[in-house]
Formats: C-alpha cells, sequence, structure tokens
C-alpha cells in the first residue's frame, strides 16, 4: 500500500530562518516546471556589446536588477548581465504575449532570466549624454526565481553591498563592486604569472598543504589523523619547501600560495590567505630579488590600476613612475634604522611629510635614560588657527590608542608657549637641560610657531618598540587631519603639487637591515611606564633562516642583538604587502643559529629535514612572499582584504555561508583519538 503524502514544515527561530521555508517533498516536483528551467537559448549578446538597434532576435542572460514597474499599457525591468551591466526591458502588448506579462509581474530582484527580443534605442532624456538602448521583449523565461528574501534585501544592494548580510555573501558578489574586486584579482594573477614565467623563467610549482608543526612565529592549525600522537599542520608559508626546492636544481621558483595562521583576525588578516611565494637560487645580492618585484609591482599597477605609483626621490618629493616606461625603476631603499628615526615605524607612509627631530643634544631624559636615552620630537605645523578655539584631538592623547607609552602632547597656542613649552617639563624632572643648551637654539631647530601642536617622547638607540610612541603619534596625526602634510609631487616641469587625494597616490618603498634577531619583552609590571626586554633570551625577527649583513658576521658570537639581517619589508602606504630575505645556505652556520643563539634544543627534529637538504650542495637562495590579498585590496582601494576574497571568514574565524568551523560528532572525534573538553 502506497504511504500517504507527507509535508513537513520546519519550523525556525526567526533569527534563524532560511531564504524560503525549508519542507520535505515526498512527491518529484513537476517535470513541465522544472525542466523548463533547464531548457533555454544560448545568450547571443552581452550588454556591453550592444551599439546600435536591431530588427533581428537577440538573447541576454542575466539577473532582474530592479524589481518590475507595472504600467497599464507596458512593464518596464532592468536586466543586470554577467558583467555586472544593466539594460532595460521592456514588455509591451504588441511584442509580448499575456503570459510574459503574467510572469514578469510575478518575477522580483535577482531572479535569473533569458531575455530574447530585439534592440531600439530609448527616447533620450534632456541633458543625457550618449545613445541608451532597450531590449523589446517577444521571449522571456524565468530560470530561477529568488524568493522573497532577495527582495528584500534588494534596497541594501543598491545602498551599500556590505550592508547585506555576509550569510548571503552570493547576493553580495553579483554587486558591481565585489564582480570588479574578484575580477581584478583574476587578472592581477594572471599578470603576475605572466611575468614571472615569460619575463624571468621562474616555473610554478606547488609545494604541499599537510605540513609538520615547526615554529615560525604564529599559531598553526593543527590537523590530526587516525594515528595517534600524530597530527599536520596547515602551512604558515611554504618557507622550508622552497629552501629545499632550491636544493632540487629549480633555480626560480614560485607559486599562488594558500598560507594559513591562527592568529586573531582583523581588516587586513584572514586565517587562511594567498601569497605570491617565490625563491631564486645563485642570489649574492638582494637587488636580484627586489628588482623582479618592482617589476611585478608596477606593471600591475600599470596595467589594472587608473591610480599612480610613485618612489621617494633623493630631493625629498615624490615622483610619478610613469605608466608609458618598459622597464621598472628601483623603488627606494630605507634602512630600519632610518625608518624609526625619521618615522617611528618600519613601515612608513610616505605620503605624509612629517618627520622627527632628534633633540638629544638639548635634553637628557629623566626617566630611564640609560635603556631609552633618544629624546625626539614631531611638530604638526599649522594644526589650528591661532585665532579660533582648538582642542587637541582625543585620539592623540587618549592612552588607550596607544599599545604603551604614549608621548606628551602640546598645544602652542602663543610665541611664549613656543619659546618656554620645555620649562614645565624640566621641572617635572621628565627632562633635564644639557649644558650650552639654550631656548634659541630649541626654538629653531623645532620652527615652532602659533597654531602647532607639538609632542616629544623618548626612545632606545635601537628601537624594539614597533611603532615607538612617537610613530604610532604620527599615524593617529595624519588620521586626524586628512590632507595636511602631504608630501609634494615633483611634475616633469619643475612644479610641485601637494594638494591631492591621498587614496589616489601610491608610494613604494623598500625597508632593508632590520636587526636580525630581537629581545624577548617580558610581561611588564602593573603600572610600569616602559618595556622591559630578557637580552638572554633571543628572537629571530622574522624567521630563522634569514642571513647575517658579512660586515656583522663576527658579531653573532659576541653581540647577536647588534647584527644586521638580509632582510627587506616592501611596503607601500604604510602596510607591509611583502617580506623576504637571503636566506642561510650554510649547514653549519644554520645549526650554529639554532642551537647557540635561538637556543632551540629539538632543532633536529624540526629542522632536520632542511640542515639535510643544505648539505646536498644547496645553491645560495634567496625569496620573498608578497601578501596578495593586500595587494587586491588596494588595488581596488579598499582597507580589508576580504573584499577580494570571494568567501571570506569573519572577525571570530567563521564562515557565516557554509557556518563553518562545526562541531563534530563523538564518535568521529574518537577515530582521531580526540575528545571535547569539558567546560
Amino acid at each position: 500500500m502506497r504511504p500517504p503524502r507527507i509535508t513537513r514544515l520546519i519550523k525556525y527561530p526567526v533569527h534563524a530562518r532560511p531564504l524560503v521555508t525549508r519542507r520535505y517533498l515526498s512527491k518529484l516536483p513537476s517535470r513541465e516546471a522544472t525542466l523548463a528551467k533547464f531548457v533555454f537559448p544560448s545568450a547571443t549578446h552581452c550588454v556591453r556589446d550592444i551599439r546600435d538597434e536591431t530588427t533581428e532576435a537577440v538573447t541576454l542572460h542575466g539577473h532582474l536588477h530592479k524589481k518590475p514597474r507595472v504600467q497599464a499599457k507596458r512593464t518596464f525591468a532592468e536586466l543586470r548581465d554577467v558583467n555586472g551591466d544593466t539594460i532595460q526591458i521592456l514588455l509591451s502588448p504588441e511584442s509580448t504575449s499575456s503570459k510574459f506579462f503574467s510572469l514578469i509581474e510575478k518575477s522580483g530582484p535577482e531572479d535569473s532570466v533569458s531575455v530574447t527580443g530585439h534592440i531600439k534605442k530609448k527616447q533620450a532624456k534632456i541633458g543625457a549624454k550618449g545613445v541608451e538602448f532597450e531590449v523589446v521583449v517577444s521571449h522571456l523565461q524565468t530560470l530561477n526565481s529568488a524568493g522573497v528574501e532577495a527582495a528584500r534585501l534588494d534596497k541594501l544592494k543598491h545602498a551599500s553591498p556590505a550592508d547585506i548580510p555576509a550569510k548571503y555573501r552570493y547576493l553580495q558578489l553579483r554587486t558591481p563592486f565585489y564582480q570588479n574586486a574578484l575580477k581584478t584579482r583574476s587578472k592581477v594573477a594572471n599578470l603576475i604569472r605572466n611575468t614571472l614565467i615569460e619575463k624571468h623563467n621562474f616555473t610554478e610549482i606547488e609545494t604541499p598543504l599537510l605540513f609538520k608543526s615547526t615554529p615560525e612565529g604564529a599559531r598553526e592549525f593543527l590537523v590530526p589523523t587516525r594515528s595517534p600522537s600524530r597530527l599536520y599542520a596547515l602551512p604558515q608559508s611554504p618557507q622550508q619547501y622552497k629552501q629545499i626546492l632550491m636544493s632540487s636544481g629549480f633555480s626560480r621558483y614560485f607559486q599562488l600560495a594558500k598560507c594559513f595562521r591562527d592568529e586573531d583576525l582583523r581588516a587586513d588578516r584572514q586565517p587562511e590567505f594567498t601569497q605570491v611565494d617565490l625563491e631564486m637560487s645563485f642570489v649574492n645580492t638582494r637587488d636580484q630579488v627586489t628588482a623582479v618585484v618592482d617589476d611585478i609591482i608596477q606593471k600591475v599597477w600599470k596595467e589594472t590600476s587608473s591610480f599612480g605609483m610613485y618612489q621617494l626621490g633623493s630631493d625629498g618629493h615624490l615622483h610619478e613612475i610613469l605608466k608609458g616606461e618598459s622597464d621598472s625603476v628601483p623603488f627606494t631603499k630605507l634602512t630600519y634604522m632610518e625608518a624609526l628615526a625619521r618615522f617611528g615605524i618600519d613601515k612608513p607612509d610616505l605620503r605624509s611629510n612629517l618627520q622627527f627631530v632628534d633633540i638629544s643634544e638639548f635634553f637628557e631624559p629623566g626617566k630611564n635614560p640609560k635603556e631609552f636615552p633618544v629624546v625626539e620630537a614631531c611638530v604638526l605645523k599649522n594644526a589650528f588657527k591661532n585665532t579660533e578655539p582648538f582642542k587637541i584631538p582625543h585620539s592623540l592623547t587618549d592612552s588607550a590608542s596607544y599599545s604603551k607609552r604614549k608621548p606628551v602632547v602640546i598645544k602652542i597656542s602663543s610665541v611664549e608657549d613656543a619659546e618656554k613649552w620645555f620649562e614645565k617639563f624640566c621641572e617635572k624632572g621628565l627632562m633635564i637641560p644639557k649644558s650650552g643648551f639654550t631656548a634659541a637654539k630649541l626654538l629653531q631647530k623645532l620652527g615652532l610657531g602659533p597654531g602647532d601642536v607639538l609632542a616629544f617622547s623618548t626612545r632606545a638607540e635601537l628601537p624594539y618598540e614597533n611603532p615607538t610612541p612617537l610613530g604610532k603619534f604620527r599615524q593617529l596625526a595624519i588620521e586626524e587631519f586628512p590632507g595636511k602634510w602631504n608630501r609634494p609631487i615633483a611634475k616633469s616641469d619643475g612644479t610641485f603639487v601637494d594638494d591631492y587625494k591621498k587614496s589616489e597616490i601610491f608610494v613604494g618603498l623598500w625597508v632593508v637591515d632590520f636587526p636580525l634577531f630581537s629581545p624577548v619583552e617580558l610581561d611588564a609590571e602593573p603600572n610600569a611606564e616602559f618595556p622591559v626586554y630578557s637580552t638572554g633570551d633571543l628572537l629571530a625577527t622574522h624567521h630563522p633562516f634569514t642571513m647575517a649583513k658579512s660586515e656583522d658576521y663576527e658579531m653573532l658570537e659576541s653581540s647577536p642583538l647588534k647584527v644586521r639581517g638580509e632582510h627587506y619589508d616592501l611596503v607601500i602606504n604604510g602596510v607591509e604587502v611583502g617580506g623576504g630575505s637571503r636566506r642561510i645556505h650554510d649547514p653549519e652556520l644554520q645549526q650554529y643559529v639554532f642551537e647557540n643563539i635561538l637556543k632551540i634544543k629539538n632543532h633536529e627534529a624540526l629542522f632536520g629535514h632542511l640542515l639535510k637538504a643544505l648539505l646536498m650542495g644547496c645553491s645560495p637562495h634567496a625569496g620573498l612572499a608578497l601578501g596578495f590579498d593586500r595587494l587586491c585590496a588596494m588595488l581596488i582601494g579598499s582597507q580589508s582584504i576580504r573584499d577580494v576574497i570571494a568567501f571570506p571568514k569573519n572577525q571570530s574565524g567563521s564562515d557565516p555561508v557554509v557556518d563553518s568551523p562545526t562541531d563534530v560528532p563523538d564518535a568521529t572525534l574518537r577515530e582521531y583519538h580526540l575528545q571535547k573538553a569539558v567546560k
């Protein structure tokens, strides 16, 4: 006996309701209605192909961009095709059967449709530029309805696609902004591949995603297996595999590599991300690597960005790298110490002309002068009009704006303030004037005047605070006073421009000669004013495979903290876009670093595979990794890499579309020798 038909509705709480009410159906859907969605004419045109009126039928595919406007004699709708271009479609009794009128009246935004008809010119509006066309419909077919929820979200799409809830990412991705974002990403990937393969003779090689757990700086994602106590780790980078490849006879390797880090998430971080990873053998200078990267970056900007790429000239001005130039131009190089002394951070935004003034010749710090002997100042010239009331922005003085220490920030309202601002700080013992100090010389060096804001702080001679207190102040000031203190752009006619939108200017910079090692920062005592470091416990500033500068080699044994590394970071507009180094290809030196400097007791278990590869005549090599997601976000003018990733994770590390990560049944956990933690 055939069981009765049962249609059971699932009850969902309001906050968790799906797009449509789910039903379990015991009856196969209608053959005619279902198969009609799978049989439709092929597209003959895209919207951008339409250049003139036609009498012949054309077919377009896409989604309804807006809710149809139904009128007495005719109905208008708007079609958005696969390129994101839109065109008006017109249904009238003369050209369309009542069947299609009925169909379009039931349609809603985001329905998937196929439209056939002829093209005619629209009646031009007064003041309209160019000719617009519309499709006079003879056949319309709904290939899939979008449902009530999509119609409800339609208004958000037109206001800001980011306002569409993240769980409906596929609706966000239909909007022009995200379509452009992912198509730009695809174009950039192809440009990089073609440049590396065709111009620089690189070979693209994939390395494994199931790796082993090794200390490389960030927390790893571990992958359990069914063998007790044996786990894989997802790679933080292909660093060790690519160095092993340099011992494999491949002189130039690259890949667009997936990497994984279990870190706190920000706008420019994701638990999984993509980097352009490359390595080159028989390299004896960093310029061999940076020249390749300069070429990649400048080619990408020339072919995918409408904005200019600039470099810092020796005259202190910005100079545009012209799109007509066939060869790349080397980006300016700045040492780590120059960057920290002038800008207070190892990734300075060079669009701003704000720099620091060392006033250590005038003052000795009143607190911790041995560890933090440098006194420096930053002047915000003409920050306010002295004739109007002014209050220093809260962000510049709020302790919450600074990770640890904050600078002293002063408003200069009068000539007397400019001449005597330091007196009260000397009275409080914050600064001690040095012999020979004169207020006139200090005033001349700072160039202070009414309407300025002055900030000052101390730092170590070799700063491990990054940014320094004044470096963070500079970042905050740039945000608080947009457009002020722009670094001038030098034009070809000898003139200078400083009135420009910073979002349209990109400045490349190499920061080099980083400290090879850094001391471990100790947990500070409550209310401690200064960070405290353990100079007996050292960490690799970047990773333990970086080579020391040859002129500092002997200090590896005597003073490793003074050793500079052959590391180089690419910085664009204050964002670290990539980093790399010359590697240690000598196995004995690499072992010495593991054992005697970093004191890694189990280095053979962790890195034995790499040491063996180095022992087999591994060639000298160097490389770099570019943050591909960050690069693409810059090209579309976004601050968030989520905008250029199809299905990004949210702030909690979850994918709202598929609701991952998920709980796993206890029985499955037992197979992998795991059990749930007891709360």
